[in-house]
């Protein structure tokens, strides 16, 4: 599947939390935690950021994680040297989520527009 198809399927399957991930992106920058929230999703159970929401939870095959750049920094999944490059493309946290995708072939991250 192309890139472009599999942005538009996350998308599709998003949708249904686009709430949940809301409200907890306003609470990393209400508490002043971090300007860079990033949601992680995986088919399995992974050891970064908070639970949001299982599979199961939001009838997906995704598990939905709340994380931050500092926190990525921390357990090196961004190098230290990559952390301003990462903020230069970095998007609107206020126009886009900040998805890292986890998948069996790789992960990466992806900006989708909120809607």
């Amino acid at each position: 599947m192309d890139t472009e198809r599999r942005l538009n399927k996350i998308k599709k399957e998003l949708q249904s939390v686009s709430r949940l991930m809301e409200k907890a992106s306003d609470e990393i920058f209400n508490q002043d935690i971090s300007k860079y929230p990033i949601f992680v999703i995986a088919q399995q159970e992974v050891s970064v950021g908070i639970l949001l929401a299982t599979a199961e939870q939001i009838k997906s095959k995704w598990n939905l994680y709340i994380s931050t750049l500092e926190e990525f920094s921390t357990k090196k999944l961004i190098r230290q040297e990559r952390i301003n490059e990462f903020r230069k493309i970095y998007k609107d946290p206020a126009d886009y989520y900040c998805v890292f995708v986890i998948e069996d072939l790789g992960s990466k991250f992806v900006f989708i527009p909120i809607e």
